[in-house]
């Protein structure tokens, strides 16, 4: 039974917070006392008195905001904690990729293992197909997929959960409507699992490595690096993707998208001070480099080492 992570705060017996007193201010900004959080849901907080260590129970809304808002942030992550038993994606967590629709009509398929200890926290990787594999069948999305990285041996080295979503339309791609819809999905994920939010990580082949260089400049506070296959962007854009980790790849035979796209991304963005551009281009190959790129075992060490800067 799928719940509200928000009703599942409110309802489940509250655990204890940190044992370290918190000073805390009443809402018109008067009387303020130290004391130990002890239970807190949405609704009210019980709070053990430094002085004389009593306990009592208070209407959050009788604190100050910032007091309020340290709770939400307290039940924000015990939602997290919770959300691969008891969360609304818990029943896709399987340990295989399973299917569903986000709430703004997006395809994707979603992975991660059931078994994980919730209070960790783990990275998503999110693959943007190419357009051969658009529609609405919800399964094609994953033609291509970095599916090495998704192995036992390496879930066991860089457990991470995987998104795969489905774009309805070659017509369209990665870009507009798309675009936002998928981000939207990304931030649900991330209020309802426990995902380590400075470990978002985008790769796509084709029309998805175009896409991954659109929606990094589109969205780039999101991810913590980004692996363009085969792909290309807007110049115009490398300024905003100076400070994002790229690693990208290109064939130099390629006769579907020419690998001038990607060199003249890669100079854009190194050009703009950006420093931690790398790049492959592969002598001799095609279009078809998922299968040669994704098994590298050096992108793999590379990309789960990145980590985007806390937010100050």
């Amino acid at each position: 039974m799928r719940h509200s992570c928000l009703l599942l705060a409110c309802l489940l017996a509250a655990a204890p917070a940190v044992a370290n007193p918190r000073t805390w201010t009443a809402s018109d900004g008067g009387a303020s006392f130290d004391g130990e959080l002890i239970e807190f849901s949405e609704a009210e907080v019980k709070i053990k008195h430094s002085g004389n260590f009593q306990i009592f129970k208070l209407p959050l809304t009788r604190l100050s905001a910032a007091d309020q808002a340290h709770v939400r942030g307290l039940l924000r992550e015990r939602c997290r904690d919770e959300g691969l038993k008891s969360g609304p994606f818990a029943p896709l967590i399987t340990g295989t990729a399973a299917k569903s629709v986000s709430k703004r009509g997006l395809n994707f398929q979603l992975l991660g293992n059931p078994k994980w200890d919730g209070k960790q926290r783990y990275p998503l990787l999110i693959w943007l197909h190419g357009a051969g594999q658009s529609g609405s069948d919800n399964e094609a999305q994953m033609g291509g997929a970095p599916k090495p990285m998704l192995s036992e041996d390496s879930q066991r080295k860089h457990p991470c959960f995987f998104l795969a979503p489905q774009c309805p339309s070659r017509d369209i791609g990665w870009k507009n409507e798309v675009a936002d819809n998928l981000v939207t999905l990304i931030a649900d994920l991330v209020e309802r699992l426990p995902i380590d939010e400075r470990r978002i990580y985008l790769t796509g082949s084709s029309m998805g490595g175009s896409g991954t260089w659109y929606i990094a400049a589109k969205y780039p506070q999101i991810f913590a690096a980004a692996v363009p296959l085969c792909g290309g962007g807007d110049p115009k854009q490398a300024g905003v993707l100076k400070d994002i980790p790229f690693w990208v790849f290109h064939g130099d035979q390629d006769d579907q998208v020419p690998v001038d796209r990607s060199r003249t991304m890669v100079e854009a963005v190194k050009a703009a001070g950006g420093e931690r551009m790398n790049y492959t281009e592969l002598a001799g190959a095609g279009h078809l480099i998922t299968g040669t790129v994704y098994p590298r075992i050096e992108l793999h060490e590379w990309l789960f080492a990145q980590r985007r800067a806390p937010t100050l």
